[in-house]
């Protein structure tokens, strides 16, 4: 066997020109397979930070009645009671989960103010300082809430930075500063921001941020202590809970679990949580691009299709052009199926070197598409494996007739053609 390799190799350096053009429909589709296939998971990834919180892994869980979403707008509280700690701690056993918090939100336009200018859109979000840490802030100004606050339902806020710009001219101090929410004035103490925003993305400040993303707009936070909210919207409302998960690929799984935990706290038939994350929509685009590379990966496969035919083409033409080789060999004693072996290998080295040659270009065309295309740029290893076996497939499939041709001729009518 290795010296049938270190013959088929010779044979390629040997007609250099004739070896690239044979392999070049082989080369042309493992390097579309290879590009599109890693395009596709740079594109995946890209939405796995994108539309999940940039990286935050948070799945929120809400309750709903009659399958609207409760969120305490007008709407009948009654039976509607907090999150216990309990319930919380239930769902921190819960396997991948990491954290978990409760808290209040509210989507409003033109409620909070900076002496004359507004945030004119944004969250007001009642909170538990775990919060923060479940939904990966860091503390860029001031302090967190302390224990004090929550205690005395103290009117203090802590402002992100995308609200900061909408309300704050670059020179002024928010911290000590006071910004009126719904009328009521709060104590500025601290800016936050995402610990995973980039310098370009500060404003994607949680996960809740990617129903922005069409809008171009700046969505701002506000965070008030969570005892402090009936002060701004003078009733009860349903709690929300943020899950952060360790892995992406687990949030509908962990959301499904949590929704279930605290299902079991509730004493209405009418209440329902259901955790509404973002992962959904990731896993729907996820199938649908996932769709479009396999009919795209088909559609290369027939650059393998030709290629192999140029292989078979290639062989046919060797075996002719080597019919007293084979005579000489069959005389002296070797076995059809060593000469079948030997065209074989042939065949596969030259569609390997091909697909060897395609994964290389491949990978530098994905590259060099991720970073025009501000992609993030992914490997698939199964798809490389996949790629060099499906090569030699090839090799196998369109060297098997010029082999068994080989093979089959007559030593005398062989040696008779010199």
């Amino acid at each position: 066997m290795l010296e049938n390799i270190r013959l088929s190799l010779r044979g390629i350096k040997a007609h250099k020109m004739r070896s690239v053009l044979t392999m070049l429909g082989v080369i042309i589709g493992i390097v579309s397979i290879i590009a599109i296939v890693s395009i596709v998971q740079g594109t995946n990834k890209q939405l796995a930070t994108s539309l999940v919180g940039s990286g935050n892994n948070v799945v929120e869980v809400s309750l709903s009645k009659d399958g609207y979403p409760i969120d305490g707008s007008g709407q009948d509280t009654s039976g509607i009671y907090p999150v216990s700690q309990s319930a919380l701690d239930s769902i921190e056993e819960l396997p991948h989960v990491q954290g978990a918090t409760a808290y209040n939100r509210r989507e409003d336009y033109n409620v909070v103010f900076h002496q004359a200018k507004a945030m004119s859109w944004g969250e007001v979000v009642g909170v538990s300082n775990d919060y923060f840490e479940t939904f990966l802030y860091k503390t860029m100004d001031g302090t967190l809430f302390a224990e004090d606050d929550y205690k005395s339902a103290r009117k203090v806020a802590i402002i992100d930075q995308a609200a900061m710009k909408q309300m704050y001219d670059e020179s002024e101090e928010a911290v000590g500063s006071i910004i009126e929410i719904k009328g009521e004035p709060f104590v500025v103490i601290g800016v936050v921001a995402s610990a995973n925003a980039s310098e370009e993305e500060k404003e994607y400040e949680s996960i809740n941020d990617y129903y922005m993303y069409g809008s171009g707009g700046s969505q701002g936070n506000v965070f008030i202590p969570k005892s402090s909210w009936p002060i701004v919207y003078e009733f009860d409302e349903a709690d929300k809970v943020g899950v952060k998960v360790d892995d992406t690929e687990q949030m509908a799984a962990v959301g499904k679990s949590a929704s279930d935990v605290l299902n079991t706290y509730l004493t209405s038939m009418e209440l329902q949580y259901a955790a509404t994350n973002s992962s959904d929509y990731q896993e729907e685009l996820k199938q649908l691009t996932n769709a479009i590379t396999m009919m795209l990966v088909g559609i290369a496969s027939l650059s393998l299709l030709v290629g192999g035919i140029g292989v078979m083409n290639i062989m046919l033409v060797s075996v002719t052009e080597r019919t007293s080789e084979i005579g000489l060999k069959k005389a002296l004693g070797a076995k059809r199926r060593t000469i079948m072996a030997q065209f074989l290998t042939e065949s596969v080295v030259l569609t390997s070197v091909g697909g060897l040659i395609g994964i290389v270009l491949g990978i530098i065309l994905a590259f060099a598409i991720s970073r025009l295309a501000h992609l993030q740029f992914a490997i698939s290893v199964p798809w490389i494996i996949i790629s060099v076996l499906f090569s030699m497939g090839v090799g196998i499939i369109f060297g098997a007739t010029p082999a068994s041709k080989a093979a089959k001729l007559s030593p005398i009518e062989a040696l008779r053609r010199e």
